[in-house]
């Protein structure tokens, strides 16, 4: 037996009606337990912590993002919109350049852990990696889209000339006041708020299983 790294993965915290605006800090899941050192363990405990543990930094960058987002929808209400402006693209480029630098390494560790169910030869073990690999992906995926968006708004927002700007007082133009709310809401068009629930919640998900995995079949019987 060794001692293994399990980081991220192999610890129970589900978290109940995930949402976008709980603390990342609160899903921080920490190193656990004494385990079997077989290759399908040594997998799971490697590849799933691969995978999960730059996918909950993300999600720490999204709540980041959230607040940027925020200030973008409002920002031409200000006086010093312009100044404001630039703040939002500069953390925005920093934000998606974190996100999509990642996306590398994630779908990396999420196929050696798909490929390390072929590690045993118990069914069931192997249908739990399947599992929390749809998890891992479908979680993935999400932030994969999230980042690529992140990226063409940032691209959006360097060919805007903010300085040609000219909002009337109050921020308010003909325009706007018939504009649907909605068009107005730069989390709405990105479905962002949703694609953080779902993240979080396929995150949870992937972490049960594998938690459920390590116990079963990696954790010493007494």
């Amino acid at each position: 037996m060794v001692l293994l790294n399990l980081l991220t993965a192999l610890v129970a915290v589900a978290l109940p009606n995930p949402s976008p605006s709980a603390s990342p800090a609160e899903r921080e899941l920490p190193t656990i337990v004494t385990v079997i050192s077989s290759p399908y363990c040594n997998s799971l405990a490697d590849h799933f912590n691969g995978a999960m543990a730059p996918m909950l930094a993300n999600d720490r960058v999204l709540e980041g993002t959230s607040g940027q987002l925020d200030t973008l929808n409002t920002l031409f209400h200000q006086t010093n919109y312009a100044q404001q402006y630039m703040h939002v693209q500069d953390a925005i480029e920093r934000q998606e350049t974190t996100l999509n630098d990642s996306l590398a390494g994630i779908s990396r560790n999420i196929a050696m852990l798909h490929d390390g169910a072929a590690l045993t030869t118990d069914a069931q073990a192997k249908a739990q990696v399947t599992n929390a690999v749809w998890d891992l992906q479908t979680a993935y995926d999400h932030q994969r889209q999230l980042a690529i968006d992140l990226m063409h708004l940032y691209q959006a927002m360097r060919n805007y000339n903010v300085n040609y700007a000219n909002p009337p007082m109050g921020g308010f133009s003909e325009r706007e006041m018939i504009e649907p709310q909605a068009m107005r809401d730069s989390k709405n068009w990105l479905h962002f708020d949703a694609q953080r629930a779902l993240i979080a919640r396929s995150e949870d998900q992937a972490v049960d299983t594998a938690y459920s995995a390590a116990q079963t079949y990696c954790v010493p019987k007494k």
